[in-house]
């Protein structure tokens, strides 16, 4: 991918062309999967845990 993509838009109603750049740092960027892995191997027993804990206590 290019690293800086411009974008033109046309306005119809006063025949103006606006042009946007696109920087690389505003992209998506995927998560680590070492630490996806990580969060959910910690979510799980977390949510274990205040389930536990809402269920005793209320």
């Amino acid at each position: 991918m290019p690293e800086n993509r411009k974008i033109k838009i046309k306005d119809e109603t006063d025949k103006t062309l606006y042009e946007v750049k696109l920087d690389a740092s505003t992209e998506n960027k995927k998560m680590n999967p070492v630490l996806k892995g990580f969060l959910l191997l910690l979510a799980i027993p977390a949510g274990f845990a205040i389930g536990y804990l809402l269920f005793k206590y209320l």
